[in-house]
């Protein structure tokens, strides 16, 4: 009996654990690129940035950001 009753324990748990697991951020990173803003992860918006083709998951401003993908390519000179 006990032996069951530890068993079921440890099932449970894991089943928890798994379920925690499953409920955690499943969009896409910072610097990632997106479609739409339910792609990105929490406090990220899906946003154009300037002279980069496509959109990126990015903070707001998307300047603050610590990936390169979410800053402005400057123009080269003369162009």
């Amino acid at each position: 009996m006990l032996r069951k009753m530890t068993i079921m324990m440890v099932a449970a748990g894991f089943v928890g654990a798994l379920a925690a697991g499953c409920a955690g951020q499943t969009g896409k990173d910072e610097g990632e690129s997106c479609s739409r803003d339910e792609d990105c992860n929490n406090q990220l918006f899906c946003q154009p940035v300037q002279g980069r083709t496509g959109d990126f998951c990015c903070p707001a401003p998307p300047e603050s950001s610590n990936s390169s993908n979410c800053h402005p390519v400057s123009p080269l000179p003369g162009q």
